[in-house]
């Protein structure tokens, strides 16, 4: 991200990119608790929600996404603070644009598939399959169809220990993840796409704070 915090700490019109993600969760009230997983001796997170009996912090982040998701969840389980049957939504802390109609959606339709569910929303742009040249040079091997293919988001909603269950056969079996729903896939499972939403980019790029606040009409308040 190149600031001197990691991203979701960085403002976004009067309030850090991670409480935004926190709040557009904790908008349904049937989300229960949100687990915000950070790394050890983070000081920051467990600051920002204050009194807040809905928002608890684990310092439990691993090495890569999936580590830290399935240490949140092993966690979880083994303190009975969730049931092996209970839906998880895993979200992304730089996701702080998910809209509330969106979340009601991926709830409503995802706790009716056995298999779960994510928000994703079809690919726009024209994809070309390319290849590196000696001299660094890249060059079109040929284009890629766009027909069958759409940009997954967050949150991803998976049953507890069926989520957590797929993540430990996957890095048993050394298979790489960039999100939740690649491991529920690896099982032979095929979860449900609900449309996603623009506004719920994932902020990767310092200039993207701008983008989101622009998106999300946020953008006279960023200025300030």
């Amino acid at each position: 991200f190149g600031a001197e915090q990691p991203k979701q700490y960085s403002m976004l019109a009067g309030k850090t990119v991670l409480e935004r993600s926190v709040q557009a969760l904790l908008a349904d009230p049937r989300v229960q608790k949100v687990f915000v997983v950070v790394a050890p001796g983070d000081p920051l997170a467990s600051q920002l929600f204050p009194g807040n009996p809905r928002v608890t912090c684990l310092p439990l982040a691993g090495a890569e996404r999936a580590n830290t998701v399935l240490n949140a969840l092993v966690y979880l389980l083994e303190n009975k603070l969730v049931a092996e049957s209970d839906w998880v939504l895993v979200h992304d802390a730089a996701r702080p644009g998910l809209k509330l109609e969106a979340l009601l959606r991926l709830i409503d339709q995802g706790s009716q598939q056995a298999a779960g569910a994510l928000l994703a929303i079809p690919v726009a742009d024209t994809l070309k399959k390319v290849d590196v040249t000696g001299h660094g040079e890249v060059q079109v091997q040929h284009t890629v169809s766009r027909r069958q293919l759409w940009a997954a988001q967050t949150p991803q909603m998976f049953r507890v220990k069926a989520l957590a269950h797929a993540i430990t056969e996957c890095e048993a079996k050394g298979i790489e993840l960039t999100d939740d729903a690649s491991a529920i896939e690896a099982m032979g499972i095929c979860p449900l796409i609900v449309p996603g939403h623009l506004e719920n980019m994932k902020i990767t790029l310092p200039e993207d704070l701008n983008l989101v606040a622009r998106l999300l009409k946020l953008d006279s308040e960023q200025e300030q």
